[in-house]
This record gives C-alpha cells, sequence and structure tokens, in this order.
C-alpha cells in the first residue's frame, strides 16, 4: 500500500537538506507520496506542493508578529491537507517555532501519525523549555550534532546524531580557472565573498555596510584594498533585481559581482568572506574560507534575543568548534569601519593559514558523510512499522 509523507521545510537551509533527504526516500521507495511546503530545491521531489519555503521565511519575534496572519492561514491549510491525504508520517525539517506548534496539531487531530523532526532546533541556544516538549511530541529527532541527543536523554523520543548533511553536499560547483573565467573576474588579484543572507530583511540590513566598504575599498590608498575584488551568490529566495538595489545608489553602486548557481564555487575561490549568522557559516567553514560571522537584527527582536541566548557564541561555525574560529560582528558593530578590520586581518596570509587549521578541525565535528541517506533508512523502517 502506497505510504503519504507530509514534509514541511521553511527557510532555505531547510530546503536544501530537505532535498537531499527526499532524493534518498523516492530512490528507495520511488511509489512513496511526498506533500508538503519546500522551495526550488525540494519540489521537483514533492508529488503536492501546498506552499512555497518563501511563504514561510520570516525571522525574528516582530517579524513574526508582523506576519502572523498569513502564517496562521498557511498553517490550517497544511492540517487541512494531512487529513485528506490521510498521511502516515510527518517530516518536519528545522524551522521550530512553526513546526513543533504543527507537531502538536497533528499529535491531537491525527493521533497515529508518526511526527520526525529532522535537524533538532537549536534548544540548546534558547528556550530549554521546549526540550521536554520536543522529547514527548515527537518519535523520532535526527540530530546534526553530536552534542544534542544527550539533552533528550530520559525522554521517549528516538534522538539520534546522524551526521550533518552538509559535509557531502558542499562542494564548489567548478573549479577556480572556470569561476574567474565565467565571472570575468582576476584570478591574481584578491577576492572576498559577500554572504548577507538569504531574506529580504537580512539583505536590507546586512548588504548596505558591506556595500559601502566595497565603494570605500575601490578608491583606497592600500595597494592590497584597492585591489580587492567582490562577488556575491545571491540565495534562490531572492532576486537578483532586489540585492542589486541594496548594493548604492544607481550612480554610483558597490562594484559587487552577483553570481547565481555558484554558492559554494564563489566562497571557495574566495580568499575571505563576509557570512551572515546560520547555516552559511557551516558551509563557509566546510570550504575552508576565513570568514567573519555578521549579524543584525531588529532592535527589539536583538534585546530580546540576548535575554534567552545561553550560549558563548552566536554563529554555527563557533558553537560547533566549541570556540572562536571566525570573529562575530553584531548589530552595531556591522559597519563598513569595523568590517574593514576584519577582513583586513583574514586577508593576512599568515592569518588567513591559522583559521584555515581552525576550519579543519572543525569540520571533525559533524560526523561522516551519508546522513541524508541514513535518515531515509531509518524513517522509512519506521513508517513500515
Amino acid at each position: 500500500m502506497t505510504k503519504t509523507l507530509l514534509v514541511i521545510a521553511g527557510e532555505d537551509s531547510g530546503d536544501l537538506h530537505g532535498a537531499e533527504l527526499l532524493r534518498e526516500l523516492k530512490a528507495r521507495r520511488p511509489d512513496l507520496r511526498l506533500v508538503g511546503v519546500g522551495g526550488p530545491r525540494m519540489s521537483p521531489f514533492l508529488d503536492r506542493k501546498l506552499a512555497d519555503v518563501k511563504d514561510l521565511a520570516v525571522v525574528g519575534f516582530v517579524e513574526v508578529i508582523k506576519h502572523l496572519p498569513r502564517l496562521n492561514r498557511l498553517f490550517k491549510a497544511i492540517l487541512a491537507a494531512a487529513t485528506e491525504e490521510q498521511v502516515a508520517g510527518a517530516l518536519l525539517i528545522d524551522y521550530p517555532g512553526f513546526n513543533l506548534r504543527l507537531a502538536k496539531a497533528l499529535r491531537k487531530q491525527l493521533p497515529t501519525v508518526t511526527l520526525h523532526q529532522y535537524v533538532c532546533p537549536q534548544v540548546w541556544a534558547w528556550k530549554k523549555g521546549r526540550i521536554p516538549e520536543l522529547g514527548t511530541v515527537l518519535n523520532t529527532l535526527y540530530c546534526l550534532f553530536d552534542f544534542e541527543p544527550e539533552l533528550f536523554r530520559g525522554y521517549p523520543v528516538d534522538a539520534r546524531f546522524v551526521g550533518h548533511p552538509l559535509v557531502e553536499v558542499v562542494k564548489p560547483e567548478c573549479d577556480r580557472a572556470a569561476f574567474f573565467a565565467e565571472t570575468g573576474l582576476d584570478p591574481a588579484r584578491p577576492l572576498v565573498a559577500l554572504l548577507p543572507g538569504s531574506r529580504k530583511g537580512e539583505i536590507e540590513r546586512l548588504l548596505p555596510p558591506m556595500a559601502e566598504l566595497a565603494r570605500r575599498w575601490r578608491t583606497a590608498q592600500s595597494e592590497v584594498q584597492s585591489e580587492v575584488q567582490w562577488v556575491l551568490p545571491v540565495a534562490p529566495t531572492l532576486d537578483p533585481a532586489f540585492v542589486r538595489a541594496h548594493l548604492g545608489p544607481t550612480q554610483d553602486p558597490a562594484p559587487v559581482t552577483l553570481v547565481q548557481d555558484r554558492p559554494y564555487a564563489a566562497r571557495a575561490h574566495a580568499d575571505a568572506a563576509l557570512v551572515a549568522s546560520g547555516t552559511a557559516t557551516l558551509e563557509t567553514a566546510l570550504l575552508g574560507t576565513p570568514f567573519a560571522i555578521v549579524y543584525k537584527l531588529n532592535a527589539l527582536t536583538y534585546e530580546m534575543a540576548k535575554r534567552v541566548v545561553k550560549v558563548p557564541y552566536f554563529g554555527l561555525a563557533n558553537v560547533v568548534a566549541r570556540r572562536e574560529v571566525a570573529p562575530e560582528l553584531l548589530q552595531g558593530e556591522v559597519n563598513p569601519e569595523r568590517l574593514g578590520v576584519e577582513l583586513a586581518r583574514l586577508l593576512d596570509p599568515e592569518v588567513a593559514r591559522r583559521v584555515r587549521a581552525d576550519l579543519g578541525e572543525m569540520r571533525g565535528h559533524l560526523g561522516e558523510p551519508g546522513a541524508a541517506g541514513r535518515v531515509a533508512e531509518d524513517l522509512l523502517g519506521k513508517l513500515q512499522a
């Protein structure tokens, strides 16, 4: 009998992880029916698409409140579809605020449905009160970091470390020569990659100071600074025209080359990078490129976050390493002057060598390749049970 699985991803990183997992599921069980929410990577594997990740991609306390009516409508539509499709299970990918609420609603509405969360919510950073909820509502919690399963010891949930899928996913799409030929950039000059995020709000907050730095360095007296080239890989969730509009005035935009379909090559072949906090920091670390972590939230959101975050580091790469392998610039520190100081340091050959060694050590905490395959095997076994 054909089984139906509800799949929900709520942001670009979830779409990335979800696509690899759905590919593994379909390879093992082509008859498995997949319905749910995904982005451009997951969509080819969905037999019925209920919405796109861009409909859910909202970050921050204040921003969520603003979009609450739309999110509630989508929430109800997903519940209705789960009942209509008679789903056997639900695969919830990251996006904990929405997905935990959905899991509790599914548990009440469809008691026989098994609930599986792929990517453990960052309860170790904030909202530790969610540990009992996750530990009792979910059937399975697939953890990407080696320290997470221990948090759920004593709860009925099957919490297991599966390794991080980025270990095998993150590879440059082309070699160095091809990348520079495609972009028209000069392989003899330093290259800096800018990653201001995959959401519109992140672009609005983070790209202008990055662009201003690029404009200032274009006319700098320093030979190294004036020689720097800038590249920005545009996330698939964003319109390049929207990104371009935040590079400065039309008559004097920052000298930044936008690229699509080359997110890993843009970083792998760069000498340094400025990266928005999130999954992109792990990707950049795996590529071995020295980088600084930058983030700037709505002022109220940041003040609220400061009160609940319980870890010494904001950036995922540093959390995984258990020490600072990349400097963190937050809120008011995200300005052209401060960004420039850190970037100049990272472009120093000796500093870059030490940072690359640190990043190689961090990689060891992310497990072995094959995470998506391991999850697919376990999940299919539970759907058949």
